[in-house]
């Protein structure tokens, strides 16, 4: 009696650990996803928007180099943001299911 009851639980308990080990094996399976629109927006800056991220560097190293200054780059990084959105808008939205 006590062997069946050894044998029952050695069987049951190898049974969990190969379903845990298939489920260890499934997660690493899965790859991390990963969001085109960084991509996008990426080429659209470096490409399509150029002129305003030249502006907003420049802005950004006159305010930089002030040590006491109430200019912001605020307007720049709205046009440059603007742009990219509106390039990238598209392709973006050809991803969605």
């Amino acid at each position: 009696m006590a062997a069946e009851i050894f044998e029952k639980l050695t069987s049951l308990i190898s049974s969990v650990s190969v379903k845990a080990e298939e489920e260890e094996e499934e997660e690493e399976d899965e790859e991390d996803l990963i969001d085109p629109a960084t991509a996008i927006k990426e080429a659209c800056a470096e490409n399509n928007c150029a002129a305003f991220k030249a502006k907003l560097d420049e802005c950004n190293d006159r305010v930089m180099g002030k040590s006491k200054t109430t200019e912001t780059c605020f307007e720049e990084i709205l046009d440059f943001y603007h742009c990219v959105d509106h390039c990238a808008a598209n392709d973006i939205f050809k991803h969605v299911k």
